[in-house]
């Protein structure tokens, strides 16, 4: 059976990605959505919402240093060691940096993928279109986000959409402005919801759910049919493959007169215990947040830890004075606590509400950081090595997939780039890469990877 987009396509010579790849392009050429559309309506094509599991991205915008977290190098030098110190984790041999006392003790959970790597470029937007599109294109090659290609595969399982973004959008990073959480080619249909609020806030609400003050049923739906109109003049300027039984427009009433979609997202039903076990912050309630929506039928939720990288608290730690001032302190005083903290908190909650199996969870980063300190204590962008999780779903734990060199400046083994741990998720998510498709840039069926997944994860 080959899946391509909703659709499930029998082929009875068993048409899997390599019989295609020797048919080619051309003899697939017929192949569209509206072909396949018709096919459907015939019996010849089944329609399909597959059952596959759930992913939570944890994306830490700003990238930490491994050498200070996950990848210590307590022999080295000074200038490389950097200030913290190693403790023991649950598994032997296994060392994390003394500020995820949490973390250390989960190691038997979730597997760290050590060896990480890219080579495209050294700004954060590069390391963020690897990581959320599996691919560091830019032009007209740019590629969907990862979420978006689920939600176009197998389509939503309710009212909430497929694939959302936590608490918003990732803004200047100081390069450019494409960072991969776009649907891109797959059109607005299945662009990813995007939060825009704070779920850690007091007065949290959620735009879309809420309608504008003095706005009474009539209003709202004289502004349903204007937006029908709007939606129709745009689903001509789209191709085919954008035209799907969805629209931005609609997905955005549906959230707005979803009794279902607006308990999603109410944290307030959860227990205060819970919530400051996840911690009080944007992360933790994000976290938190986004088990409720895989449990209500969402299927991939990212959060962004942090929108930008200029005069915040976060991961970038140049510590250059400016606004790009960040430090050890930062680190150890509000950073790696929060990371350890929701991390933690979310793998024991998906577990015990029987969601781990179900959920693939990562944590995910742009680079890492240089070896050696700066000048002024910090540490610059390095994409030559840094430090992964993954953990739930398909995925084998309790393991440290490949290692770096002895000041942690390349993959020593195993090295693995970006679209590796792609497709990774891909099949941790119970999804065959061999046999599902997508309809790719003028309809044409492609597989939604080339990279192979890192096989010590199965």
């Amino acid at each position: 059976m080959l899946h391509i987009g909703n659709e499930r396509v029998p082929a009875c010579s068993g048409l899997d990605r390599r019989s295609f790849m020797h048919v080619g392009a051309a003899g697939m050429a017929g192949l569209t959505l509206p072909n396949l559309l018709s096919l459907e309506q015939a019996g010849a094509v089944e329609y399909d919402k597959s059952k596959i599991k759930n992913c939570i991205t944890l994306f830490l915008v700003g990238s930490p240093g491994h050498i200070d977290t996950f990848d210590m190098k307590p022999e080295a030098p000074d200038d490389i060691r950097g200030k913290f110190k190693p403790i023991q984790t649950n598994l032997e041999g296994v060392h994390l940096c003394e500020h995820f006392p949490l973390l250390a003790r989960k190691m038997d959970k979730v597997a760290m993928i050590r060896s990480m790597h890219h080579n495209t470029g050294t700004a954060h937007s590069n390391g963020s279109r690897w990581q959320m599109t599996g691919r560091d294109a830019i032009g007209a090659n740019q590629q969907p986000h990862v979420g978006s290609v689920v939600s176009r595969v197998f389509g939503p399982k309710g009212n909430l959409p497929s694939s959302i973004v936590l608490p918003g959008k990732i803004g200047n990073t100081g390069g450019p402005s494409i960072n991969g959480q776009e649907a891109r080619y797959l059109g607005s249909a299945y662009e990813p919801f995007f939060l825009n609020g704070d779920p850690a806030r007091s007065d949290f609400k959620v735009a879309d759910l809420v309608p504008a003050q003095g706005q009474n049923e009539f209003r709202i739906s004289a502004r349903r049919e204007l937006l029908k109109q709007i939606d129709s003049v745009q689903r001509r300027a789209e191709t085919s493959t954008t035209i799907q039984r969805d629209s931005a427009y609609s997905r955005a009433f549906n959230l707005l007169t979803s009794t279902e979609a607006k308990t999603a997202f109410d944290l307030d039903k959860e227990p205060d215990k819970l919530r400051d076990r996840y911690g009080r912050n944007t992360l933790g309630q994000s976290a938190l947040l986004a088990r409720r929506l895989i449990e209500r039928g969402s299927r991939y939720v990212t959060v962004n830890h942090f929108d930008t990288v200029f005069n915040i608290c976060c991961w970038d730690m140049h510590a250059n004075g400016t606004s790009l001032n960040n430090t050890y302190l930062d680190y150890e005083r509000l950073l790696c606590p929060q990371l350890d903290q929701a991390f933690t908190a979310l793998i024991e909650d998906l577990e015990e509400r029987g969601l781990f199996e179900d959920t693939v969870v990562t944590i995910l980063s742009e680079f890492g950081r240089t070896p050696k300190l700066n000048a002024r204590g910090g540490r610059d962008h390095y994409p030559p090595a840094w430090t992964n999780f993954i953990c739930g779903g398909n995925i084998k734990g309790g393991q440290v997939i490949g290692s770096t060199d002895r000041i942690g400046a390349a993959p020593h083994d195993r090295p693995i780039k970006p679209d590796q741990l792609i497709a990774s998720i891909y099949q941790g998510m119970g999804i065959d890469l061999e046999t599902t498709m997508m309809p790719g840039p003028g309809s044409r069926p492609i597989r939604l990877i080339e990279a192979e997944p890192i096989h010590e994860l199965f």
